[in-house]
């Protein structure tokens, strides 16, 4: 009894795939990143020049023209590349900046607080501290 075997390219060809974590890779054509599946499917062309690993939540942190966005395992992109940082995320919410000003997004990329303070601190006790216009003011988030 014989066995063939056979190799067949299940991808276009890359420069580079990374490792696979939670069953996609991070794929490099030309200096610009993308996603791949075991299986071979191209979810996102490589587009970014950076995308990170993705965390528990299956949520990455992208890098194109300097700016951070956010995009999902499936591929979607839940904050597109606008903010100049987007800090981890302390439970549901992340603070982020743009301009030079610090506001808040949650993990569905919606907007919980405008891009309009100097700073803003969350303390243990869930405190959001905030600075505009050199006077410190204290945040709500409403669970809307």
């Amino acid at each position: 009894m014989s066995v063939v075997m056979y190799a067949q390219e299940v991808t276009k060809q890359y420069d580079k795939i990374e490792k696979f974590n939670q069953g996609v890779a991070i794929a490099w054509e030309n200096g610009k990143a993308g996603l791949v599946t075991q299986g071979g499917k191209e979810i996102i062309k490589p587009q970014f020049d950076q995308i990170g690993r993705f965390g528990r939540d299956g949520i990455a942190y992208t890098t194109k023209k300097g700016l951070k966005g956010l995009i999902d395992m499936t591929g979607k992109v839940i904050v597109d590349n606008i903010y100049g940082d987007i800090g981890g995320f302390n439970g549901p919410w992340a603070i982020t900046r743009k301009n030079g000003l610090a506001g808040m997004i949650n993990k569905q990329g919606k907007v919980l607080v405008e891009n309009k303070y100097e700073t803003i601190r969350v303390e243990k006790a869930g405190v959001i501290r905030a600075v505009i216009g050199g006077k410190e003011v204290l945040l709500n988030l409403s669970t809307d």
